[in-house]
């Protein structure tokens, strides 16, 4: 299958070049973060995926249990859900998706070279990415990821707030409404409206909600970066970029949207200090003029979705600033996370309507992360995927084929074929079991998505998590695919 050129993604090249996405004191023009006490363990932290259990013949889940797509934002939205049902051979089930997700080794403070920066890979539980994309006939638009539980924390004793990235190239600031649906137009207050950027009057009382999914550029104040900075970036986004597949005339790529922000999550300077006695406002400790310094003070995020008529396989990445010095009044030492991780979701194919009997084939792609140890930091890969099945004996046999990295095309240990088992009841339209190789072993899930025709759904897509004990290496990715 021919792959579509992965795009330019410049703001996120000149935030890591220039070593931004991190910076002591809050992300001010001066670093004043000193060494502080090398414990990262105040707050909860994702724990590593535990070797993943085989589930031969996943059995129903309860009646209760939604295992349909249900999409608060509208009928013209596709989404994942936003809570886990279950977790087989290291993968976890949403009401419309499968996923997985690692973290960065680096997270450990004594185990950091450099505080500014996070990086190897490895498997990770008990956080939530949630997907829901939006379409205009056959092709997306736009789109939101919301992030939960992933063990960040910006004072080191609560998780910060839910995530909500939707790569918005307008000023704004991003929640959700009663009902749960985005609500990406509400005007985001000055840096003088003290009773919303409340850390001048509470200091680390402060409301942490109100310190995220605040987009503050454009804006007509100018950039301050650090002494000795490269480049200072003066946008944070691009928004998301498009590329077209072929598979409306019968091929097997799917269409890429693509979306790097450079976020400003936690940064205090979001805010002006306690007016001074003539009235003038005044700059919050660690900054060095009026508003958020520059665009990436505290990290960025990623994403890349991959899409047909039903199905999306997206791939996200989060990297952030942690045990901010102003929310820990300097007692801890701040430094940078990075999680990633592989979604596929979609309208999924109702369970009643799964065949029983007869076979199919799927052919796509496989997309995700390589890290061949537990220090260097992982690369992106793809390749060639194909799904058979036989509905009769419950069996789904998926075969990743030449996986090689997409930046100097370098093969990578991760092309296997597993046989995995259909579900029952209502998890007819899910399969999982365990996926092995010569290097690298763990587990797999997949689901249907589209209505049946001809003895079988439309599209199917899934997750895998593969990992080494002994070389620490790891692979997380998806798999997406179109029936022949």
């Amino acid at each position: 299958m021919k792959r579509a050129p992965r795009p330019q993604l410049t703001i996120l090249a000149i935030i890591i070049a220039s070593g931004l996405t991190a910076c002591g004191g809050g992300g001010g023009d001066s670093a004043t973060t000193a060494t502080r006490s090398a414990s990262d363990n105040a707050a909860p932290s994702p724990s590593p995926s535990p070797s993943p259990s085989p589930s031969p013949s996943p059995s129903p889940s309860p009646s209760s249990t939604v295992l349909s797509m249900t999409c608060v934002d509208g009928a013209d939205y596709q989404c994942s859900g936003g809570s886990i049902v279950r977790t087989d051979n290291g993968v976890a089930l949403t009401s419309s998706g499968v996923q997985v997700y690692g973290r960065s080794t680096s997270d450990v403070i004594n185990e950091s070279a450099n505080v500014s920066t996070a990086s190897g890979l490895a498997p990770a539980s008990g956080g939530v990415a949630e997907m829901r994309i939006g379409r205009q006939g056959d092709a997306v638009n736009r789109a939101a990821v919301l992030l939960r539980n992933l063990g960040l924390t910006w004072d080191g004793k609560v998780e910060r707030p839910l995530i909500i990235e939707t790569f918005k190239t307008t000023q704004g600031r991003v929640q959700l409404d009663g009902n749960g649906a985005l609500q990406s137009s509400t005007t985001l207050p000055p840096p003088s409206d003290l009773g919303f950027y409340d850390f001048a009057d509470r200091g680390p009382a402060a409301t942490q909600a109100n310190y995220a999914n605040n987009q503050y550029f454009p804006r007509s104040e100018p950039s301050r970066c650090g002494a000795g900075a490269a480049t200072c970036p003066t946008t944070d986004t691009a928004g998301l970029s498009t590329q077209s597949g072929n598979w409306r005339s019968g091929g097997t790529a799917p269409d890429r949207i693509d979306g790097v922000r450079l976020h400003n999550d936690g940064d205090i300077h979001a805010g002006n200090g306690r007016p001074d006695a003539n009235g003038n406002p005044t700059i919050l400790p660690g900054g060095s003029g009026i508003g958020v310094p520059f665009p990436g003070s505290k990290g960025y995020r990623s994403l890349s979705d991959f899409s047909y008529r039903y199905g999306n396989l997206a791939a996200w990445t989060t990297q952030d600033t942690v045990q901010i010095a102003e929310w820990t009044l300097g007692s801890m030492q701040e430094h940078n996370k990075l999680r990633r991780g592989l979604v596929a979701f979609g309208d999924v194919t109702d369970a009643a309507q799964v065949p029983a009997s007869g076979s199919a084939s799927y052919t796509g792609m496989v997309y995700g992360w390589y890290a061949p140890n537990g220090v260097d930091d992982a690369s992106p890969f793809s390749g060639t995927a194909t799904v058979q099945v036989n509905f009769a004996t419950r069996k789904a046999t998926v075969t990743l084929q030449n996986p090689v990295l997409e930046t100097g095309g370098a093969s990578v240990p991760v092309g296997l074929s597993a046989v995995l088992d259909i579900g029952s009841g209502n998890l007819a339209g899910y399969f999982t079991g365990s996926a092995s190789n010569l290097s690298l072993s763990g587990g797999m899930s997949g689901r249907w998505f589209g209505p049946v025709s001809n003895g079988a759904p439309a599209e199917v897509g899934g997750t895998f998590t593969l990992s080494n004990s002994g070389s620490k290496a790891v692979a997380l990715g998806g798999f997406i695919g179109r029936r022949q």
